[in-house]
């Protein structure tokens, strides 16, 4: 932290010359946001062109539209100076458009654990068509297992090993001990934020494919159509010709995927950067409008890209932009450190001081660091409307989702194929909090899962799934 911003929380925390001194961090607040997301955005700009001029030929309309919006909003709203009237109506646009890109991403995000379950299917099928080595011995592969997973003291390493390990063999427990296990996995949330365990139950849906809807086949009919040829196949007497031609289905629609996923994440992350900007500007003082030398170059580059994308160039960018990059080397590494420290500042002024910025007038200019703040808070699409994350939830309304949320699991169970259940379980199960207290308990539960598996093609795949990144 700057040494005049660290005077200024040190007074802010004493309570001293307040007055003064939060508009001082305010102003501070806003120039800092400002150079960061300029930085930024110039590097991911001149990335993602790079990248569309790559592949452009196979992103959906939907993307192109999108960036065409970006591109107008950043020639119109970041390299000309507006009017405070004219960045309102920016702002409402940019928010539009970043509502639009999370709504498709959450679609995509759908399809990709649809397609992870079919994909858990066919790899236990595998093995049915294929000849199989000596199959390893139960005991000697669960401590071998085990080795693995405490071959590190780092107990993120540790819980991060015991969910692929369990995300990967043979399913073997009834609906009633996997619904017991989800219970327990939400009940190790308590105390944790309201917006923690909705994520959760968020990841458990999309995992268990129960929220792929008509604006999900609207959206994407051809990923629809495939997801309909997967349904429709009898996995237990699945044929090799059957077998061949859904392994090729999925392929084709994990590599569409991957294509899709990419650019929108790519794109939602100049998003963030120009809601940043919007935001700032029209708290930005004349003088902080000067560019420094980094703004000048990120300006630059902005500019070059622009103008690139806007008469669809193909042509390679200027040499000199590369140039522009020397400068702007380590900035977004140094404000980081910076940001880290100032929202610090921004917390406290919001907690302690609510009535005084009502009295300096200054309350927007607050939200509006505070919005910026969560454009930055690590999550690419942190909603902008719940601001107040922090708050822990009510016991009963969760345990009312989390029976909700395995009513609809067990609905879901009732119509489907035994292998689609066994891997829906597997796609969800190693994304709860770990459920085991001890060694022994690890131990016994893969033991149980594979000499329960006495489908031996299923066995022999989920072994040499588990080997596979062991020996990474």
């Amino acid at each position: 932290m700057s040494k005049s911003l660290k005077a200024i929380y040190k007074d802010l925390l004493n309570n001293n010359n307040l007055h003064d001194n939060i508009p001082k961090a305010l102003q501070t607040a806003v120039d800092k946001y400002y150079t960061y997301a300029i930085v930024r955005l110039a590097l991911f700009y001149y990335t993602y062109y790079e990248m569309y001029c790559d592949e452009k030929g196979n992103w959906s309309d939907n993307l192109h539209e999108y960036i065409g919006s970006i591109n107008r909003l950043i020639s119109e709203g970041i390299l000309q100076v507006s009017g405070n009237e004219d960045i309102e109506k920016l702002i409402r646009q940019i928010d539009d458009i970043r509502k639009n890109v999370s709504a498709e991403m959450e679609i995509l995000t759908l399809y990709v654990d649809l397609f992870k379950i079919y994909e858990y299917a066919l790899n236990r099928i595998e093995y049915r068509f294929k000849k199989t080595d000596h199959i390893e011995d139960d005991e000697e592969f669960a401590r071998m297992v085990l080795r693995y997973i405490f071959d590190s003291e780092d107990n993120v390493i540790v819980n991060d090993r015991i969910q692929d390990i369990i995300g990967q063999l043979p399913i073997r427990i009834t609906r009633k001990k996997y619904f017991d296990y989800l219970r327990s996995g939400f009940n190790m949330l308590a105390g944790a934020s309201t917006d923690v365990w909705k994520t959760l139950l968020y990841i458990i849906r999309s995992s268990a494919d129960l929220d792929i809807k008509q604006d999900t086949k609207d959206a994407y009919p051809m990923l629809w159509d495939k997801k309909e040829k997967l349904e429709n196949l009898d996995y237990k007497e699945i044929t090799k010709d059957e077998y061949e031609a859904a392994a090729l289905v999925i392929q084709e629609a994990a590599e569409y995927l991957q294509i899709e996923t990419t650019a929108f994440y790519g794109l939602a992350e100049i998003v963030n950067e120009v809601y940043t900007l919007l935001l700032c500007i029209p708290y930005m003082k004349s003088e902080e409008m000067v560019n420094s030398e980094q703004r000048d170059a990120a300006f630059h580059i902005l500019r070059s890209i622009n103008e690139a994308f806007l008469e669809e160039k193909q042509d390679d960018l200027p040499s000199e932009i590369l140039n522009k990059f020397e400068v702007l080397e380590g900035v977004q590494e140094y404000m980081e450190h910076e940001l880290i420290r100032l929202e610090d500042v921004l917390y406290h002024i919001d907690e302690q001081h609510k009535s005084l910025i009502s009295s300096l007038e200054t309350e927007k200019m607050l939200q509006a660091l505070l919005q910026c703040k969560v454009l930055h808070s690590g999550s690419l699409f942190a909603d902008m409307d719940d601001l107040d994350s922090d708050s822990s939830p009510d016991s009963e309304g969760l345990s009312r989702e989390v029976e909700k949320l395995i009513k609809e699991l067990d609905d879901k169970f009732q119509r489907s194929d035994r292998m689609i259940i066994r891997a829906i379980m597997a796609n969800t199960i190693d994304k709860i909090p770990v459920f085991f207290d001890t060694h022994t308990e690890i131990m016994e539960y893969v033991l149980y899962a594979l000499n329960r598996c006495t489908d031996i093609p299923e066995k022999y795949a989920s072994i040499e799934i588990i080997k596979s990144f062991m020996e990474q």
